[in-house]
């Protein structure tokens, strides 16, 4: 960057520190290995490394033209900055959340106040602090939040930046084999918080969606850069939504049996047989309990009718509640039911699975590594109470790694926001950069011994930080940050467009504005490859929110959904976030006296179960939001830790559930380790899969699902024929 003119290879070696070219073979290919690595890694940072040669001489030289590499001025007003600011909150994983945190550092080295804080804007006299970025958008109290965990993301967001054909192994729902893809990826999408990869699958040779939870294995780039041209005009909201939503088929009609104080959900989607043509339930003697003593359908159990559409996820749905519920039409899917129930019990086979591919209650078959013992945990395969046991695993919990810091990409970085802001304290500039003061003093201590090429005083950085504050006198070539990589706009630019989106959103010119200006900056478009559709807010979410922002204390009618129980309780909002595709309300819970989430759309009948009260919201001193970098549940001592056997067609549950680890079995299924706080949700899900799930271990839960799925079909032996 010191030099105008090409330097060879040579040149370098001599002049640069730690580079010994020798004299031998041995230490020259040394030295060339090294300075290959190093060329890379600068151009990896997004530094131009220009080759060329002057006048005289044969030998090809480097060097590095400021213009290309220096960030240009990107002027923000100050709502501008507040917005990006806001919009690097989006990401919840490291994968995007760190190239828009130092996308954010460089456009604040660059002189734009994006540093933590910024949203404290100054009122006309420069004196009084103003609202933060969140109140400034209307977004007070609301977090939206955005997952990118999946392994086949990173690989399929490079191969779009470098227009790459890409091969991977694929896995369609209820296929035990992944079959190969060869495709042209023209975007990804979050979509109801699941990331789609669009493309053009070139064997097929048509367009086609895949979702990236189903991407079985590596994502390999197939031919050169730039082979792949998107074509115009490609909307990749339009290609998702399509994929994932089908036409409906007739809908059909369910005759269900559900006992009273049970089937919640089921009661919110249906309604009462009518007795007489009013729309009263009727309760009564359906078919008396059976003669031994087993509960059938009898007089404690109200009649409801439930539209349906696929008879197998009905069956799931249904067969899931056990003995509280009993199908009396239609004959299908009354079938069904049984025959996932008995498959359950061990008194049918299996339809469509193979004894061999699901590993046996004795636990032949794979065995994950931390599902080989039960040390840290009783007999029962609980958590001791003291919480000791082994650590969770890292396998199929992407989200739990937390990237290596890139030293050098910092110190590029803190050098020009440190010149931009002279005497700035050591504490607000750590804080700055996400670090301990003492890792920021140890980066001033390196940068002392850093300059150009000779090492003389006057060739070093002049940096004094005493008293605590810092002050960079001549920062040599380093006075501008680096230009943003395509990582980092792609960050910033495509979390902006998501909020952009969301209805009621304060302040929106100057968030498009302000993607504008960036977009100009590194002339494309990022957003058109990659995009990000949030759950719009709805009448509950917005009463919720006017409820935290007005520090009152709200009553919810809930439906805890794991344990099929309707509850009512006080809570102190905290906040409001997206996540995985759903809104959460996180509070102090009074009932529970403890901070608890809860998930909007199971609040029972919308915005009339929430009432806010006049009592104001006054959550203790100890209660904090969670951390949910590891997800939205997370284990405690106590826990059950279950091991499950997934055939191919019930793979999806890992998906949907936060699995520890997931080990591949014969014919495409999943052995599977889960914690459950409580068995209810886990009966419900083994007891809806059928024959496609199999307990393990722990031996008391394989007793427990066994005789849940024989009370069931008691019901059924006791119940009248079936309703037409």
């Amino acid at each position: 960057m010191a030099t105008s003119r090409f330097l060879t290879v040579s040149e370098i070696g001599d002049m640069v520190e730690g580079y010994e070219p020798g004299h031998d073979d041995d230490a020259h290919e040394a030295f060339r290995r090294m300075f290959e690595r190093d060329k890379q890694y600068l151009r990896d940072l997004g530094i131009p490394l220009e080759t060329g040669q002057d006048g005289y001489g044969d030998e090809v030289g480097y060097r590095i033209r400021r213009d290309d590499y220096a960030l240009p001025e990107i002027r923000l007003s100050p709502d501008e900055a507040a917005a990006l600011a806001l919009a690097a909150r989006l990401w919840s994983t490291a994968s995007l959340a760190a190239p828009a945190a130092s996308a954010l550092r460089k456009l604040s080295a660059g002189g734009a106040a994006t540093s933590p804080g910024l949203g404290t804007r100054a009122t006309g006299d420069g004196t009084a602090p103003g609202p933060g970025p969140a109140e400034l958008f209307g977004l007070d109290g609301l977090e939206p939040r955005v997952d990118a965990a999946e392994p086949a993301f990173e690989p399929c967001l490079a191969a779009l930046q470098e227009r790459r054909a890409i091969r991977f192994p694929y896995r369609k729902p209820g296929e035990p084999e992944a079959a190969d893809r060869l495709v042209e990826p023209w975007g990804v999408l979050s979509w109801r918080g699941r990331w789609y990869l669009a493309g053009h699958d070139r064997r097929r040779g048509a367009p086609r969606v895949f979702r990236l939870s189903r991407v079985a294995g590596p994502v390999r780039p197939v031919g050169p850069a730039g082979a792949v041209t998107v074509p115009a005009g490609v909307d990749l909201r339009s290609m998702v939504t399509m994929s994932t939503s089908s036409s409906p088929d007739r809908v059909r009609t369910a005759t269900l049996a559900v006992r009273v104080g049970a089937g919640h959900a089921l009661r919110r989607r249906g309604r009462p047989l009518p007795a007489d043509g009013s729309d009263a339930a009727t309760r009564g003697p359906v078919t008396p309990a059976a003669g031994d003593g087993q509960p059938g359908a009898g007089s404690d159990m109200d009649v409801l009718r439930i539209g349906f559409v696929d008879p197998e996820r009905m069956a799931r749905w249904v067969a899931g509640y056990g003995a509280d519920v009993v199908v009396l039409g239609p004959p299908d899917l009354r079938a069904e039911v049984v025959r996932r129930l008995s498959a359950v019990a061990g008194e049918g086979p299996s339809a469509g699975v193979a004894p061999d591919t699901l590993g046996g209650p004795a636990g032949d078959g794979p065995v994950p590594s931390t599902a080989g013992d039960l040390t840290g945990r009783d007999p029962a395969g609980r958590r001791r109470p003291d919480g000791t046991g082994p650590d969770r695993s890292a396998v199929g919990r992407a989200r739990q790694d937390s990237p290596s810091d890139d030293r050098l990409s910092r110190l590029l970085a803190l050098v020009p926001w440190l010149r931009a802001r002279p005497g700035v304290s050591v504490d607000a500039a750590a804080a700055a950069f996400g670090i301990t003061a003492r890792q920021l003093r140890d980066d001033l201590e390196l940068l002392f011994l850093c300059g150009l090429p000779g090492g003389a005083p006057g060739d070093l950085i002049d940096i004094s930080y005493e008293g605590g504050q810092i002050t960079v006198v001549d920062p040599q070539t380093l006075d501008r940050p680096l230009r943003l990589t395509v990582d980092e706009a792609t960050a910033l630019v495509v979390a902006a467009r998501a909020l952009a989106d969301l209805p009621g959103l304060a302040g929106r010119e100057a968030l498009e504005q302000a993607v504008t200006r960036i977009e100009r900056a590194i002339g494309s478009r990022p957003a058109d490859q990659v995009g990000v559709q949030l759950d719009p807010p709805n009448e509950v979410l917005t009463l919720l929110q006017r409820a935290l922002r007005d520090g009152r204390r709200v009553h919810l009618r809930y439906l805890v959904w794991s344990r099929d129980e309707l509850t009512e309780r006080d809570v102190d909002p905290m906040r409001l976030l997206s996540l995985d595709g759903h809104w959460y309300l996180e509070g102090w819970c009074h009932r529970a006296e403890a901070t608890r989430m809860f998930r909007l759309d199971s609040i029972v009948g919308g915005a009339a179960g929430v009432t806010v009260l006049a009592a104001a919201a006054s959550p203790p001193p100890t209660a904090a939001v969670r951390d949910l970098s590891a997800g939205v549940f997370t284990p405690g001592p106590g826990d059950l830790l279950a091991i499950v056997d997934l055939a191919a067609a019930a793979r999806w549950a890992a998906d949907h559930y936060p699995v520890e680890t997931a080990d591949e079995l014969p014919g495409g299924g999943l052995r599977v380790t889960l914690y459950a706080t409580g068995t209810a949700w886990l009966r419900r899900l083994l007891l809806g899969l059928g024959g496609d799930a199999r307990v393990v271990g722990p031996p008391a839960l394989v007793t427990e699902i066994h005789a849940a799925a024989g009370k069931a079909l008691a019901g059924y032996d006791a119940a009248p024929p079936p309703v037409g």
